[in-house]
């Protein structure tokens, strides 16, 4: 199939190459040597030595490389055969795809064309070609658009595009056919490219396939017709007596090797590829013209370059250089011969030429490289073409070594190992084993992972654990990547380890119930355990208590040490240490001890009671022995039906001191008590003491009152001696506290003090208090307190009275603090004013009254020593005996008054007068020397106060307001006793 020139030329356009300067290199690893390389469309494989098949390059669609979703596959990666085949021969055309021979005999293609199976046409891993029957094939070759195989009968079939199978056949084949070459002639040699050329047993050339536009059929003529193909093979016009050997086939061109090693070309001479001093074009075999007319080894053919191989071992290359596939450090071509610069002695034995690019073998089976488009044709794993010839990467299965061991202990060791994990990420495992051959082995992962791209040798150290002591062990390490495995060479170390030594036994700290064991244990450098026995036998057979004291490692002496208790006093015991390790044990001299031990004694003291519990400190000295010791409590000295605590236990050592409680007694009760202590040889019973619990009547103290203007806060101190006790206030204006207010204080066992607070008091009234406190054992009252409610910074007419029977009345002051003078007036302008010094009490007249009932006001001012002035003010309704107009006077007797304690048992009498429109009532004392400073009247729930001049015997009259028919009236006297009430009606 003819490829337009055009098409070819936008293939080969690519990044600029710069020229350096060759300089050789030394690879780090080179595990890997190659038998043979062939170069694809813009990719390379090679295949191993042991016939591992190893490809890089472009990788679209990854028809390159399955297992990878580069674009561009920089590294020489393995392409896997079905069942671990390996590959011969691999071989890749101009298209995408691969056909290699395998050492099973089976061909196998990969790619996105001519895979040669009827139902797979693309495959990103290799398939086997499907031949028609069994038969041995010996070579096997990918072209532009198809595939052909040869067998051990010289048969040639092949399968692909349509025109291109050779066999005659004008439709496409997916499997091979077979080609039809004239006269029965066998196949030695073929190659495919733009055209298919074979070399028969005869020597002849047949080719076929492309078309023959410029003659490179060499059928000595080309062909006018555009894309005329040939079906069959046609035959090469041969020189006379020529015999050829090998075909390479290029793009429009093809070259031949005759027999006797000269070069034969014809078709496009492009850019002087024919080697033949020449740029002319040939339709039949032109012979090259080899400097020295030196004979040929090997001719491969490119797009448009041609490199040759001589006998001698020299390489030639020719044709065009533009993207350095010559090899000689520059992008020069033409028919010149040029000599890729490699290092000197290096001797290339196969070489393959492509679009572009070129690869060889030499003779120490390493793969090079040069020329190529950027698609890492070097194989180094750069994305990058070279204008000199290049090793690939050095990959391969990875190349390790293991050192001597080194921090030898009895279970653990470290090995060393060095590994090039040669371009692949690669893991490691080390295995020991006490066998050189390692039939029974341990194999331990190593954590550390080798990366892709890595060349360099790379230290690994690993620890080896849980190792067998003091045995002979070997170790070897095995390193895998992609390709396989590699196991390094085998080491021997011997681990370290004894048996486990005890010495030192001793004992101390020896009471009645206890003593220290103290051992002297090296572990061997293992894990040791070690375990003391004891007994009364000293043959440990019967009575052996053991106790665990626990592990030890290292290769130092340690002193391990245990604490016994719960000995039996005054008793020989044996005792010896048992070390055991993997290596054996090690048992340590019987040594033996003696306890001791006394009765203990105790001391009561620090004797106290509650209500119902009696507690005690106790002092014991146990006798070096461990023991108990509680109290005891009864209501007789022989402790019968006594009450016990609970017991507090003791160890052996110096004297102990408990506290100790008996509860659930009865209050106010006498008790007996003592102590008891107790340990494995006896008891001890204290002396006796005599205690009472507690409990009685309550106690009252510290009754405090604080007053306001119209509340006051009272707070006792209770002791309720540890009896439910109920606390109550009472709050009267009766010295004999009748008709008293209660207030609630407290209820319950706590003592502490307690607070109310008194509510509704009113200023300038005398009240008496009194706390009362009760329990089970009795009530208890405080002594009675007085006080009076905090009277408000103003003035007061007649102790606040509503009214006055006449303008005379007294005034009452509260003055504030740091006042130096009173201004007081019956005018609100204060004029007419009088000025006196501070007083409490001023006899005042007030304006007198135009009416029956005319309401005065005075107005006072508090002026302090700085000069402030407060101002108050008070009124009060001013009622006249003479009302107008003239009154009609009646008398009416009212019920007597009863008399307050400080009255004689002589009643006072009350005398009611009525005179219309304005009703009143005279009243006075029955008793003839009563001192009344004060009349109250009582209407509903207010209360009213008038002060009067203190007299022996005094009338007075009483007005009803408006509205009102009757009233309650009592009497208090300078004393401030006070009469009950007693109610009058309005006459």
């Amino acid at each position: 199939m003819r490829i337009p020139r055009l098409v070819i030329a936008l293939l080969l356009v690519g990044t600029p190459v710069a020229a350096v300067v060759a300089t050789s290199s030394v690879a780090l690893a080179d595990p890997f040597k190659y038998s043979s390389v062939d170069i694809g469309n813009a990719a390379v494989c090679a295949v191993t030595t042991d016939g591992q098949g190893l490809c890089w390059g472009n990788n679209r669609d990854q028809f390159l490389i399955a297992s990878s979703t580069q674009l561009n596959v920089t590294t020489p990666t393995k392409v896997p055969l079905p069942n671990n085949d390996r590959f011969v021969t691999l071989d890749g055309g101009p298209n995408r795809t691969w056909c290699g021979l395998a050492t099973s005999g089976k061909v196998y293609c990969w790619g996105d064309h001519h895979i040669g199976s009827y139902f797979t046409t693309t495959s990103r891993t290799p398939v086997a070609v499907e031949f028609p029957h069994a038969m041995t094939i010996t070579e096997v070759h990918s072209g532009y658009s198809n595939g052909c195989a040869s067998n051990t009968a010289g048969e040639l079939w092949c399968w692909g595009d349509i025109l291109e199978s050779g066999s005659g056949e004008t439709e496409p084949v997916r499997t091979p056919v077979k080609a039809a070459i004239p006269n029965g002639e066998r196949v030695v040699n073929f190659d495919n490219g733009g055209a298919s050329c074979a070399v028969t047993d005869l020597g002849n050339i047949y080719c076929w396939g492309h078309s023959n536009g410029e003659g490179q059929l060499g059928i000595g003529y080309k062909s006018t017709i555009a894309y005329a193909v040939s079906v069959i093979p046609q035959k090469v016009i041969t020189p006379t007596g020529v015999q050829f050997a090998s075909v390479t086939t290029g793009l429009e061109h093809s070259c031949a090797l005759s027999t006797t090693g000269t070069g034969y070309c014809w078709g496009d001479n492009y850019e002087g590829l024919y080697g033949n001093d020449s740029y002319t074009d040939s339709w039949v075999p032109t012979p090259m013209i080899v400097p020295n007319h030196e004979k040929l080894s090997h001719v491969s053919t490119g797009w448009y370059h041609t490199c040759v191989l001589t006998v001698s071992g020299k390489t030639w290359c020719m044709g065009r250089g533009d993207f350095g596939e010559l090899g000689t450090g520059t992008t020069l071509g033409g028919k010149t011969y040029r000599t890729p610069l490699v290092p000197s002695g290096t001797q290339f034995t196969t070489i393959s030429a492509a679009l572009g690019t070129t690869c060889a073998v030499d003779q120490l089976n390493k793969v090079w490289c040069w020329g190529g488009l950027n698609w890492g044709t070097n194989g180094n794993g750069k994305l990058e073409a070279s204008l000199f010839p290049a090793v690939i990467s050095p990959v391969g299965t990875p190349t390790v070594s293991l050192g001597s061991a080194t921090n030898i202990d009895a279970e653990t060791a470290s090995v060393r190992g060095v590994v090039n994990a040669n371009g692949f990420a690669t893991r490691m495992t080390v295995e020991h084993s006490t066998s050189p051959t390692f039939t029974a082995s341990t194999s331990v992962s190593v954590f550390t992972v080798l990366p892709d791209g890595n060349y360099s040798s790379v230290a690994i150290p690993t620890g080896l654990n849980a190792l067998a002591p003091r045995t002979t062990l070997y170790a070897r390490m095995t390193a895998t990547n992609t390709f396989g495995s590699t196991v390094s060479n085998v080491i021997s170390f011997t681990t370290l380890g004894t048996e486990p030594a005890v010495s030192d036994l001793s004992i101390s700290g020896i009471t009645g119930n206890e003593a220290n064991i103290s051992v002297s244990v090296n572990p061997g450098r293992l894990s040791t355990a070690s375990v003391l026995e004891y007994s009364t036998d000293n043959k440990f057979i019967t009575r052996v208590t053991t106790v665990s004291l626990g592990s030890a490692r290292g290769s130092d002496t340690q002193t391990l040490s245990t604490s016994l208790s719960h000995l039996q006093a005054r008793t020989t015991y044996y005792t010896r240490v048992t070390s055991t390790n993997q290596l054996g044990s090690t048992t340590s001299s019987t040594e033996s001890f003696t306890t001791i031990g006394e009765l203990p004694r105790a001391v009561l003291s620090s004797v106290e009671s509650s209500l119902t519990s009696v507690s005690a400190s106790v002092t014991v000295n146990t006798g070096l022995l461990s023991g108990t010791v509680y109290l005891e409590a009864s209501t007789n000295r022989s402790f019968k039906d006594s009450s016990s605590s609970s017991v507090s236990t003791f160890v052996s050592g110096g004297p102990t001191r408990h506290s100790i409680t008996v509860a659930g007694l009865t209050n106010r009760t006498d008790y007996f008590i003592r102590a008891i202590a107790t340990n494995e040889l006896g008891s001890f019973i204290t002396a006796i003491q005599s205690v009472r619990t507690t409990g009685g009547i309550p106690v009252i103290s510290h009754v405090t009152i604080r007053p306001s203007t119209s509340t006051a806060s009272l707070s006792a101190s209770i002791d309720t001696t540890g009896l439910d006790t109920f606390v109550t206030a009472e709050v009267s204006t009766h010295q004999d506290l009748s008709d008293a207010t209660e207030y609630f204080l407290y209820s319950g066992t706590s003592s502490g003090e307690y607070r109310a607070t008194l509510k509704n008091l009113v200023p300038r009234v005398t009240y008496f208090l009194r706390v009362t406190a009760t329990n089970d054992s009795g009530t208890v009252l405080s002594a009675v307190k007085t006080f009076s409610a905090v009277t408000p910074v103003g003035v007061v007419i007649n102790d606040d009275d509503e009214s006055a029977q006449s303008p005379g009345v007294v005034l009452s002051f509260t003055v504030p603090a740091r006042t130096a003078a009173i201004h007081i007036s019956n005018y609100a302008d204060f004029s007419r004013a009088r000025v006196i010094p501070t007083t409490t009490i001023l006899n005042w007249r007030l304006l007198e009254p135009t009416d029956s009932r005319s309401t005065r006001i005075v107005w006072v001012q508090y002026i302090s020593s700085e000069g402030t002035v407060t101002q108050y003010s008070d009124s009060i309704d001013v009622v006249t005996d003479e009302p107008k107009p003239t009154p009609v006077t009646t008398t009416t007797t009212v019920p007597d008054v009863t008399g307050a304690r400080s009255f004689s048992t002589s009643q006072p009498v009350v005398v009611a007068t009525s005179s219309a429109p304005v009703r009143s009532a005279t009243v006075m004392p029955r008793q003839t020397q009563s001192n009344i400073v004060r009349i109250q009247t009582k209407i509903g729930k207010k209360i009213s106060t008038r002060t009067v001049v203190a007299t022996k015997v005094g009338k007075y009259v009483i007005v009803f307001p408006k509205g009102i028919t009757s009233m309650n009236v009592r009497f208090v006297s300078k004393s401030g006793s006070v009469s009950a009430w007693s109610r009058i009606a309005a006459p």
